[in-house]
């Protein structure tokens, strides 16, 4: 399986035509339909379906599609690195991230980085937790910024200074807007959007609760991946969310963050993978980092 055929491929995908497809390839359309037919026969698999009008992923094509665009995008960013590694440190730093307010310590660095080397870049990725592991794990971003609880057995971390306080948000005129602090009886009684992150148990409602709540026990309506996308059913006063404090869309009125009593802290940490060569402009990233970490 060629790279080039891959890009064919991807471009058909896109295009959803093999006429157009190869006029943004500037190819003939026969010699693109054979690439495509000997792809095929290579996988043994069937990848578009084709119409007079048009020309449509299968499952299989779905799945080969997310493959071939993460070989490109490695293939993309080994050629920046081996171009970028000079003394003038440019290169892009690829970092991925949930939605939390400590991802202004790394915003920071990087602005003072930038300012030294003005060629340096950044591309973010944002995504739940499961989302921006898997970019991590399969080599599409440099570091990851996690809350934890995160199993780091095949990471390198960095644990940042900052804490989050865990609680509700509510609409700023419910029942429980007036309180200072959220008990496990409130929790019983109200409906709830938890997160649907699956790499780890973030939240242990039973052993917070003293085994007074369960996720079996409590009223939960929902699930959520951003807490931006849950913040609309929030305004409708339908339920009230578990998150953490601080985030940019409590901002945006009529929307109120109230801490669980007992508190709830978590941590938030800065990890990249075991055993990878990272580039010259992120290893002088993390080496800033480490050097913030340790004043």
């Amino acid at each position: 399986m060629e790279l080039r055929t891959l890009s064919y491929f991807l471009a058909v995908a896109r295009e959803q035509n093999m006429t157009e497809a190869a006029n943004v390839l500037h190819v003939t359309q026969p010699t693109l339909s054979r690439q495509i037919a000997d792809l095929e026969n290579e996988l043994g698999k069937k990848l578009f379906t084709r119409t007079s009008r048009s020309t449509i992923l299968t499952e299989d094509g779905m799945h080969l599609r997310q493959r071939a665009e993460e070989i490109l995008a490695l293939v993309n960013q080994t050629e920046d690195e081996l171009k970028n590694d000079t003394i003038d440190l440019s290169g892009c730093i690829r970092i991925g991230a949930g939605e939390t307010h400590a991802m202004h310590i790394l915003a920071d660095l990087f602005a003072d980085l930038h300012g030294r080397y003005p060629r340096l870049t950044v591309e973010l990725f944002t995504g739940n937790a499961d989302a921006v592991e898997e970019k991590l794990a399969h080599g599409l971003i440099d570091f990851a910024l996690m809350i934890e609880p995160f199993n780091t057995e095949h990471y390198h971390f960095i644990r940042l200074p900052e804490t989050m306080r865990v609680g509700i948000v509510t609409r700023d005129d419910s029942e429980w807007a007036a309180k200072d602090g959220i008990t496990a009886e409130d929790l019983s009684e109200m409906p709830l959007l938890i997160s649907s992150r699956q790499s780890a148990n973030r939240f242990d409602f039973r052993q917070w609760s003293d085994g007074k709540l369960s996720a079996e026990t409590m009223n939960i309506v929902g699930h959520f991946d951003l807490i931006s996308n849950a913040s609309h059913f929030i305004r409708t006063g339908i339920a009230n969310a578990i998150g953490i404090d601080e985030l940019l869309q409590l901002d945006t009125g009529h929307l109120k963050f109230i801490p669980l009593k007992p508190a709830l802290t978590f941590s938030a940490v800065i990890v990249w993978k075991k055993y990878r060569l990272l580039s010259k402009s992120s290893s002088v990233f993390l080496e800033e980092l480490r050097k913030r970490m340790t004043q």
